[in-house]
């Protein structure tokens, strides 16, 4: 499994998760041009990309997200709370509502070949996450903004 962090920061959020068959964001916080500079600094073209997740709806995790979900159909996998603020967020601009990916925290779901597990996490959000994906015997864990951690939090990221 590959990981990149494309940006981090109270500026924008996005990261790159894939292994040889799936590609991945996780939050698009940043520029659809930046997103696409940073994948094609590391030799990935923008319209392999499987799936954006969103950990929550905070600008800074979803400034990108209309503007990539519109140029490239990508679906769209959040807490339906989660998918429920970014639809009502003037600044994304119209997402097509088919691309959403309701998904609750410790279901585990597919993604072609990556198992994800979202779990939540203490911020304030409307249903915030953080995720754990599973590929060919690997794990990598992605918690932003946590808030607060606790045994549950500790258990996910083991």
């Amino acid at each position: 499994m590959k990981l990149c962090s494309i940006a981090s920061g109270s500026s924008g959020n996005c990261i790159y998760i894939a292994d040889e068959n799936t590609h991945l964001l996780v939050d698009v916080g940043i520029s659809k041009k930046k997103i696409v500079e940073g994948l094609s600094s590391i030799d990935v073209d923008a319209k392999t990309i499987d799936g954006i997740l969103i950990t929550h709806e905070h600008l800074d995790h979803i400034k990108g997200l209309g503007i990539m979900a519109r140029a490239y159909n990508i679906p769209i996998y959040g807490t339906y709370n989660t998918l429920k603020a970014i639809h009502e967020c003037k600044s994304t601009g119209e997402i097509d509502q088919s691309l959403y990916r309701p998904i609750e925290a410790d279901k585990m779901f597919d993604i072609k070949s990556i198992t994800v597990k979202p779990f939540a996490t203490s911020h304030d959000a409307a249903d915030p996450v953080c995720y754990t994906f599973h590929s060919n015997d690997k794990k990598i864990a992605i918690a932003t903004d946590l808030g607060q951690y606790d045994e549950y939090i500790i258990a996910n990221l083991k």
